[in-house]
């Protein structure tokens, strides 16, 4: 997950640690930092963004179409079997 964008006005680094950050956060924060966070950060958008952007335009997921726990995971579950199969047949597999 990136680092939220500072708001105006603020010249804190975004990547130390707040007075009040647990130390879950704080780690998370010193983490991004790093060379290597921000080069996966980048290949994100090749991997996941793609497949949050083909279930909200394609496939109608930007509203869930149930209410309740078991209708939304289930068609989460849906999506994501339909997903693989149609990279699948992509790919030629």
């Amino acid at each position: 997950m990136p680092l939220p964008k500072p708001r105006e006005g603020d010249t804190r680094d975004p990547h130390l640690p707040r007075e009040s950050a647990s130390e879950p956060v704080a780690a998370w924060r010193r983490r991004m930092a790093t060379d290597e966070a921000k080069v996966i950060y980048k290949e994100r958008a090749a991997t996941a963004e793609t497949v949050n952007a083909d279930a909200q335009t394609h496939r109608g997921l930007d509203h869930m179409p149930g209410r309740g726990g078991d209708k939304v995971l289930g068609a989460a579950c849906l999506f994501a079997l339909t997903y693989n199969i149609l990279r699948l047949i992509s790919l030629g597999g």
